[in-house]
């Protein structure tokens, strides 16, 4: 199964195929790359609830980096793209196994519990206040580049201590790095990346100030805390952005919902749970590779594979949700798995719900009539086999336009 352009602005009809061949792990060529996946890759896709929960737990599928970086190369296709290299950026907590995996872990933890987060509201509601205020006056404007990214940016650039001024920069580098850009422009832009966190925790190091970035200055060496600073800010703005933009078209798809939502706040809790399940930010999870051949529902994954699990498939397995395509907004399914699982599981989970929480709560109070502008079937959806979001999505007073193509 190739998974190309249509798999990126919908990936639900190939889940819908692959749970109708028994919701088996499925083999796969990835037609577009990102940064150090390259095109044409070879991999296995898992689906369903109870395979996706089985590799997470299971010792035999592995991250690190190191180690996996050889594997791309092997199981690629040769339909284009280059052998990928081992980037600084990409050692971090999220590409490595224990006990490497535990010691980066350990320095956030203490930042990102539900009670550390909580203490923030005020302050996350002021950002995406002052968010809409830059954009009073306006006839209509960008859902995605007007509000949900620099409202989603400012939030972690505060959570960790990066400097409001650099947020354009960093912005601009993120999307290159996570994209899949010409190999010369990634190198760029991620010798830039690496060269401004550098930097940054050199001054955090002789600093004293009380922020994530200088707790990981002064735990871990310099390398290690330019990696753990970078996927903290990248999949820090990047998902919460795409969950607030993907959940107000998914309102806009069910216009009853959004009707009794835009007349109960208080269901926006519940509302956010049922995005996260509904519509993941994520395509599909970050790499994993298999140390030995292992059955998994009855289908043999040879060893030295490359795996990805789909925590989106997973949210709409029928074996695990009742009517799992319904989108309810009164019945939360909040067993999902939007943010992964096992050791691995989002660190930044309750800030990211809070996020979205506080973006609705300023979004319905201040702009009560707000309806998608963008004309139907022009959406344009971001080629990434990872994060999946809009790359346009213009809103404002008025009768809502169509929304088509969305599952």
């Amino acid at each position: 199964m190739v998974l190309d352009h249509g798999f990126y602005v919908d990936p639900h009809p190939v889940y819908r195929a692959i749970k109708q061949n028994g919701n088996k792990p499925t083999e796969i060529i990835l037609k577009t790359g990102m940064a150090y996946l390259p095109p044409g890759l070879r991999a296995w896709l898992v689906t369903s609830c109870d395979d996706v929960e089985f590799v997470l737990q299971d010792p035999r599928f592995r991250k690190s980096i190191d180690k996996a970086m050889p594997l791309f190369s092997a199981n690629t296709s040769g339909e284009g793209g280059g052998t990928p290299h081992a980037s600084l950026l990409y050692d971090n907590m999220a590409n490595n196994d224990p006990p490497k995996h535990t010691r980066l872990r350990r320095p956030l933890n203490a930042n990102f519990t539900s009670r550390a987060v909580s203490t923030r509201r005020r302050d996350i509601w002021q950002v995406s206040t002052r968010t809409l205020d830059a954009l009073a006056g306006a006839d209509s404007f960008d859902l995605v580049q007007d509000y949900a990214f620099p409202f989603s940016i400012s939030v972690i650039c505060g959570t960790l201590g990066v400097p409001q001024a650099d947020q354009r920069s960093f912005h601009s580098w993120v999307q290159t790095i996570t994209g899949a850009a010409e190999p010369e422009v990634l190198k760029r832009d991620a010798g830039l990346m690496v060269g401004y966190l550098r930097d940054l925790v050199r001054h955090k190091r002789r600093g004293s100030e009380d922020d994530v970035l200088s707790h990981l200055a002064t735990s871990l060496e310099e390398p290690e805390a330019v990696a753990q600073a970078y996927a903290l800010l990248a999949a820090g703005y990047e998902t919460t952005a795409n969950l607030i933009v993907t959940g107000f078209l998914t309102l806009e798809a069910h216009p009853e919902q959004k009707k009794l939502l835009w007349s109960d706040p208080s269901l926006i809790p519940a509302a956010v749970e049922e995005m996260l399940r509904h519509q993941a930010p994520f395509n599909l999870s970050l790499y994993r590779y298999v140390t030995e051949t292992v059955t998994v529902n009855g289908t043999e994954i040879p060893a030295g594979a490359i795996v990805f699990l789909s925590f989106a498939a997973a949210n709409r397995d029928d074996r695990r949700f009742d009517a799992p395509d319904e989108f309810n907004i009164r019945k939360p399914r909040r067993d999902h798995m939007a943010f992964g699982g096992g050791i691995h599981n989002c660190i930044g989970k309750h800030l990211a719900r809070l996020e979205t929480e506080v973006a609705f709560e300023t979004l319905l109070r201040r702009c009560p009539d707000l309806s998608i502008l963008s004309p139907a079937g022009l959406l344009q959806w971001k080629a990434s086999p990872t994060f999946r979001g809009l790359k346009k999505l213009v809103v404002g007073p008025g009768p809502a336009a169509a929304v088509t193509g969305l599952a």
